[in-house]
């Protein structure tokens, strides 16, 4: 299964809500996400910017899509964001891929020498291209 990171700032409301009766709201989200077939690996509060994140796991991209949908359509909090992460495997399968990449890069030309810009033509005389530098100081009178 495929690891998702969620984080969720909650609205004021929220926050006031929980404030007057206190609840662990990992374990108010936990049914939802078993119910879609995800499982919550770790959550936590951390300060800042997010109120709460919360690292499980999901089939699929369309099944954290939908858990953040639900979580959003409940009006509990005011941003969200989910990151995919990838596994240790995943990770390293990923370092793999890049290698063969750079194998096939390498035998392929890549830098390709640059040329220096031709000159320009003005009338019968050879110009060369103008730097912007050069071009204010050619517009401001002596």
């Amino acid at each position: 299964m495929a690891l998702y990171m969620y984080q969720a700032s909650y609205t004021a409301k929220s926050m006031a809500a929980q404030l007057m009766d206190p609840q662990n709201p990992v374990e108010a989200i936990r049914p939802a996400l078993e119910d879609v077939g995800a499982k919550i690996l770790v959550a936590g509060f951390p300060f800042g910017e997010y109120d709460v994140l919360i690292v499980y796991e999901a089939p699929d991209d369309m099944t954290a899509a939908s858990v953040a949908m639900a979580v959003a359509a409940a009006g509990e909090v005011k941003s969200a964001k989910t990151t995919r992460l990838l596994s240790g495997d995943e990770w390293l399968e990923s370092l793999r891929k890049r290698r063969i990449v750079k194998a096939r890069k390498e035998g392929q030309p890549h830098d390709v020498p640059r040329q220096l810009p031709e000159l320009l033509r003005s009338g019968d005389r050879a110009v060369s291209p103008a730097r912007p530098r050069d071009l204010h100081q050619r517009l401001d009178p002596p």
